[in-house]
């Protein structure tokens, strides 16, 4: 009889206690000779667990079963093999299809009778509370830890390296994060940084890797735990040195947000994209580099994929002046006769909300500490997991209407009215001086919704950027 030979192991600990590979692989080949058997081939599963089937060995066993390369497998013991039951009756199921038996060298049952199967189903059932009874605990001091700002192991996070049990900074790679915020900061999209790095030697080397690094606070000083997890999430500030500061990562974090929601309009290159509209047909402009002539213009795009618009393409810097002599009027008439979308002379009266936003965010402060206090009673076992779901149940709920309130109302809900509108358009000259592009673009969104411009007609010469028009807009509401 062929006989397949399976090992498992997962831990130091279970190493200790006599579950090493090489102690597992003795008794069993011991067990293989007494019966007169063939080794067929060895399984060894090093540092996996058997919570599930997702290990390379018992997947290849599992491939060998079925072309019949074995007639029984033989293991330590059962919890070696599996530890839920689901997966017990999955091998079981294959097994007997297959016409292999199954062998335990410190377990007796025989899996051809009834009560074989009964009991060794019991001794799965009982493998399975163990692991997942040791998981809760694990997970309990885990969070415990987290409170009280310790780390829960786990290799140091680019930038760091750790010395004595605690993150202290690496010079050498603090200085790439510094510059991957930075870039992100200046307009850079997370292909662009990615292109930086590749081809260093140490680094982050793709997109997820990039998007995972500005999202982590660790950079700003701060421990995150189970974030990924249906636990609350924990963060502990003030835990080690911090990489970039407070200010910095919050601007990335609104960055990154409006980058989601908006998606390429927000990351564009190009100032005007997004709100552009040609006023001959009504279609949007896109931007277009000209590498010949390293310059950034901008194309109707009914001219570019349909060619049903006469639309010449437009220089960014021959808008930009036409843009900055608008705003710049003495004149505020001139600008304001260009707005369509508002009634420029009405006064709204507006609500203040700004007491009311207040109070809410000092509720949602307080649900807050309550439940980082609940968490850690169940931590210290004061209370049990049932009382402290009881107790975040009725909290999550006022949290959630909390919060949708506070999306539904801003500190001040007004429209422009004619001297807002003016000022906030004065603002701008002298923010362009200072602003890089995606300052000026953030502007530009933010105030407009559409400008449409147009190119008169004129007596073309070599080297004259085509002029133009804008011949309305419209205020964002």
């Amino acid at each position: 009889m062929k006989a397949a030979i399976y090992v498992r192991v997962s831990t130091d600990e279970q190493a200790k206690e006599g579950y090493s590979i090489g102690a597992q692989q003795d008794r069993i080949t011991k067990f293989i000779e007494s019966q007169g058997w063939i080794i067929s081939d060895f399984y060894i599963d090093d540092g996996y667990s058997a919570k599930d089937l997702n290990r390379p060995e018992i997947q290849r066993l599992i491939r060998d079963a079925k072309s019949g390369k074995f007639n029984v497998v033989v293991f330590y013991k059962l919890d070696r093999l599996v530890r839920s039951v689901r997966d017990l009756h999955e091998l079981l199921q294959l097994f007997e299809d297959h016409k292999i038996a199954i062998r335990s060298t410190t377990e007796i049952f025989d899996t051809t009778t009834a009560i074989g199967k009964l009991f060794i189903t019991i001794v799965a059932a009982i493998a399975e509370w163990e692991r997942e009874t040791i998981a809760e605990r694990v997970i309990e001091n885990m969070t415990k830890k987290a409170t009280m700002g310790e780390r829960n192991g786990g290799k140091a996070p680019f930038g760091y390296d750790i010395v004595d049990g605690k993150l202290a900074i690496n010079e050498n790679e603090a200085k790439m994060v510094k510059e991957i915020f930075r870039m992100y900061l200046n307009g850079s999209g997370l292909r662009e940084i990615v292109l930086k790095f590749n081809h260093l030697d140490k680094g982050p080397k793709d997109i997820r890797n990039i998007s995972r690094l500005l999202d982590n606070p660790v950079y700003r000083g701060a421990l995150r735990w189970n974030k990924n997890s249906e636990r609350d999430e924990i963060i502990h500030e003030g835990t080690h040195p911090a990489i970039v500061s407070s200010d910095t990562f919050e601007k990335v974090q609104k960055l990154r947000k409006v980058r989601t929601l908006e998606g390429k309009k927000a990351t564009s290159p190009y100032v005007f994209s997004g709100v552009l509209r040609c006023a001959r047909c009504g279609g949007a402009l896109s931007g277009w580099y000209r590498k010949e002539k390293n310059t950034k213009n901008y194309i109707c795009v009914s001219k570019k994929n349909k060619r049903t618009c006469d639309l010449p393409i437009i220089s960014e810097r021959s808008l930009t002046n036409t843009f900055l002599q608008m705003v710049s009027s003495d004149d505020p008439s001139q600008f304001l006769s260009l707005v369509q979308n508002m009634d420029i002379d009405a006064r709204q009266e507006f609500e203040d909300h700004t007491e009311t936003i207040k109070n809410i965010e000092k509720e949602l402060s307080s649900i807050k500490t309550r439940r980082r206090n609940w968490l850690l009673a169940l931590g210290n076992g004061t209370i049990s997991q049932e009382n402290y779901k009881e107790m975040t149940e009725e909290d999550n709920k006022l949290e959630a209407i909390l919060k949708k309130q506070l999306e539904g109302i801003s500190p001040k809900e007004s429209d422009f009215d004619r001297d807002t509108l003016i000022e906030a358009i004065r603002q701008i000259p002298l923010l362009w001086r200072i602003a890089n592009d995606l300052e000026k673009k953030s502007f530009v969104s933010d105030l407009f919704s559409t400008i449409y411009v147009d190119v008169p007609k004129y007596q073309k010469r070599w080297g004259q950027l085509a002029p133009v028009t804008i011949t309305a807009v419209e205020i964002k509401e």
